[in-house]
């Protein structure tokens, strides 16, 4: 049988996985509503994949996210 420091130990471990998930979790409403976060001019906005280009973010109004370069410009 563990000890009380063994189950202690795993708690905490248990603690730091579910920090981590927490922190990689998208929030609801922008899953639900399909909606990406606000990035910066001149900031990363995509991500490519092969042929794919992921949306990272929303550019701000009067730039776009060029396509070439994966920033918004």
């Amino acid at each position: 049988p563990q000890g009380v420091s063994g189950v202690s130990r795993q708690i905490e471990a248990l603690q730091e996985v579910l920090e981590k998930l927490k922190s990689k979790r998208v929030p609801h409403y922008e899953k639900k509503f399909g909606q990406v976060p606000m990035c910066d001019a001149g900031e990363q906005c995509a991500v490519r994949k092969g042929a794919r280009i992921g949306k990272l973010c929303d550019c701000p109004r009067g730039t776009s996210c060029n396509s070439f370069l994966l920033k918004c410009l």
